[in-house]
C-alpha cells in the first residue's frame, strides 16, 4: 500500500468504514505488476449501491455523469497533483439490441468479484487488486497472458457484445502484447460487421490510443489489418500496396513507409507541444494519403493515359521519367486525411492541424532544393500558424518521413531501433524556427493595412491587394526594410 497516493488510501478506507470493497481495476494493475506509476486509477466497489456511494463522497464534489452505468468520477488534490478517479460499482451489460446503446444494464454491488472480472475484455485486464490488502485476484489467467504477451479474450460469450473490442485489441497489441490469441482473432475477424455500430467517437479513442500511446504503432495496424478490419478506412486501404520508386523508398509500398513514420513519431512525441500531439501523431501517418490518386503506376504508362503527358509538361519532364512518382500527392492527400479523421471526430482543432501537416509536409524539401530564402520559411511558419501549428511542428513531420525512408533507411528507422534525427532538410526547419522564436519580428508583415490608410489609402479590397503585395515583396526578400517595401509598392502602382 505504499505506492498507493494518499486520495486513494483514503477513499478504501471510507469504503471499508461503509462495509463495502475496494478493488483497483483496469491498466493500472498491470501498470502495478509491472512495477510503474499508475496514470489511470480505476476503482471498482462491491458492497454499496450507488446511492451510498453518493452519500460518503457527497463533501468531495463527485461528478455523477455515469450514473446510469454505476460511474462516478472524484478529482482531488491541488494542481498540479491533481488525483483523478474513476469509482464504479459492478454492472451486468447484456446485449438486447442493436448499436452502443443496445445493452440493458443492471448494476449489482454484491456480484462476486469473479463474475465482475469475467466482463472485462482481455485476461490482462480482467485482474484486480485488493487496495485494503495488497492482494492480487487473477480468476482468468491474467497474469500467464501478460507474462507471455498475449491477448486473450476473457469470456467469449460476453467478449462479441462489444464490437469495439475489436479496435481495443489494436491498440492494446501494440502497448500492452505481443500477439493476439488465435481463437480470440477469430472472434474480433467475426465482429467486424459489427463496426458502423460504433460511435465514432469511441473509435477515435481507440486510435488516439495506438497513435499517441503506443511505442511503435506499426504494430497495432498491422493487427487492423490483419484482422480485416482494415476494410472500413478505405483511406488506409488504398495505402496497401501503392508503390514508390526503390531508390527513393526502398523500405517499400507507402503502407509500409507511412507505418514507419508512425513509428518514428512515437519515438520523438514527448518532444511535441501538447497541444500538438494528437495532431501530430495523425498527421504524420496519414501524410502520404494523397499518393494513391496521384503515383504514375505502369498501367497508366502502358495505357498511355493522358494525364501523363499534361503532368510531364507542367513539370518539365519526359514523360517516361513520372513512373511511380507522385506531383501534387502532399495538396491532394489533404481530403483523404480529413475525410478519415471526418468519420471519427468532429475536433476541428486536430482536422484542420493534419490538414496543415499533410498539405504542407512536402514543403521543407521544396524550400530546400528551391535554395529559398528567409521570407519562405516565414511563409511556411504562418501557413502552419494557420492550421494551429507552426514551423518546428512541420520540422519534426520532415523528420519522421525521412525517418522513414531514403538508402540508409534500415539504420535510420525504427526497424533497427536506431532512428536518425539529423536530416539535413528537417534541420534547416528547426534552425529557421529557432531563429523565428529568437526574432519573431522576422515572421510578421511588416506593412500593415493602417500603415497604408496612413498614407491615404481607403480600406477595401484594393487595400488588401497592395498588403498582399507587400508580404509577398518581403516574403522575396527578408532584407527589406518597411520603407523601402512601400517604396516598391508606389513604384508597382
Amino acid at each position: 500500500m505504499s505506492s498507493i497516493p494518499a486520495p486513494i488510501k483514503m477513499i478504501v478506507k471510507r469504503i471499508a468504514q461503509a462495509g463495502g470493497k475496494t478493488l483497483l481495476v483496469g491498466g493500472a494493475v498491470i501498470d502495478i505488476v509491472q512495477a510503474q506509476s499508475p496514470k489511470d486509477w480505476d476503482l471498482e466497489v462491491f458492497g454499496l449501491d450507488y446511492t451510498a456511494l453518493e452519500q460518503i463522497f457527497a463533501d468531495l464534489g463527485p461528478k455523477t455523469v455515469g450514473k446510469a452505468f454505476g460511474v462516478m468520477k472524484l478529482s482531488i488534490g491541488e494542481h498540479p497533483n491533481i488525483v483523478d478517479i474513476d469509482l464504479n460499482v459492478p454492472r451486468a451489460d447484456n446485449k438486447i439490441g442493436i448499436g452502443h446503446q443496445g445493452f440493458s444494464i443492471i448494476i449489482d454491488p454484491n456480484m462476486s468479484f469473479k463474475e465482475a472480472a469475467r466482463r472485462r475484455d482481455f485476461t490482462i485486464n480482467s485482474m484486480s487488486v485488493n487496495l485494503e490488502t495488497g492482494e492480487l485476484i487473477d480468476c482468468f489467467g491474467g497474469m500467464r497472458d501478460l507474462a507471455e504477451g498475449i491477448l486473450r479474450a476473457t469470456d467469449d460469450a460476453h467478449f462479441v457484445e462489444d464490437p469495439l473490442r475489436g479496435l481495443r485489441a489494436m491498440q492494446l497489441l501494440a502497448r500492452k502484447a505481443k500477439s493476439v490469441d488465435n481463437k480470440t482473432m477469430q472472434l474480433i475477424r467475426g465482429m467486424s460487421s459489427s463496426f458502423p455500430e460504433l460511435p465514432k467517437e469511441r473509435v477515435f479513442e481507440e486510435f488516439r490510443k495506438l497513435l499517441v500511446k503506443a511505442p511503435k504503432p506499426s504494430v497495432g495496424l498491422e493487427f487492423l489489418r490483419e484482422s480485416g478490419w482494415i476494410t472500413h478506412f478505405p483511406e488506409l486501404v488504398a495505402l496497401i500496396g501503392c508503390p514508390q520508386r526503390e531508390e527513393w523508398h526502398p523500405e517499400g509500398d507507402v503502407w509500409t513507409h507511412s507505418l514507419l513514420a508512425s513509428n518514428a513519431a512515437a519515438q520523438i512525441l514527448h518532444t511535441i507541444h501538447e497541444d500538438h500531439r494528437e495532431a501530430f501523431a495523425f498527421g504524420v501517418f496519414l501524410h502520404d494519403a494523397g499518393k494513391p490518386a496521384t503515383t504514375i503506376t505502369p498501367e497508366m504508362m502502358a495505357n498511355k493515359d493522358p494525364r501523363i503527358k499534361d503532368l510531364a509538361e507542367r513539370n518539365g519532364k519526359q514523360p517516361e521519367d513520372l513512373l511511380l512518382t507522385s506531383f501534387g500527392h502532399d495538396e491532394e492527400g489533404m481530403d483523404p486525411a480529413e475525410n478519415f479523421l471526418r468519420r471519427m471526430t468532429d475536433s476541428k482543432k486536430v482536422i484542420n492541424l493534419v490538414r496543415g501537416i499533410v498539405g504542407l509536409h512536402m514543403q521543407p524539401w521544396n524550400l530546400k532544393v528551391g535554395h529559398a530564402g528567409k521570407g519562405a520559411f516565414a511563409r511556411l511558419h504562418r501557413k502552419m500558424t494557420e492550421a494551429g501549428g507552426n514551423l518546428r511542428l512541420i520540422g519534426h513531420v520532415c523528420q519522421c518521413d525521412s525517418c522513414a525512408t531514403g538508402p540508409d533507411w534500415k539504420t535510420r528507422s525504427l526497424a533497427s531501433g536506431t532512428p536518425n534525427w539529423e536530416h539535413e532538410t528537417s534541420q534547416q526547419i528547426l534552425n529557421f524556427a529557432d531563429e523565428f522564436d529568437n526574432a519573431p519580428d522576422a515572421i510578421q508583415p511588416k506593412v500593415l493595412g493602417r500603415d497604408l490608410i496612413a498614407m491615404g489609402m481607403k480600406p477595401g479590397p484594393a487595400l488588401g491587394k497592395i498588403v498582399k503585395q507587400a508580404l509577398e515583396l518581403q516574403e522575396s526578400n527578408a532584407t527589406l526594410t518597411k520603407e523601402e517595401i512601400i517604396a516598391l509598392l508606389a513604384i508597382d502602382s
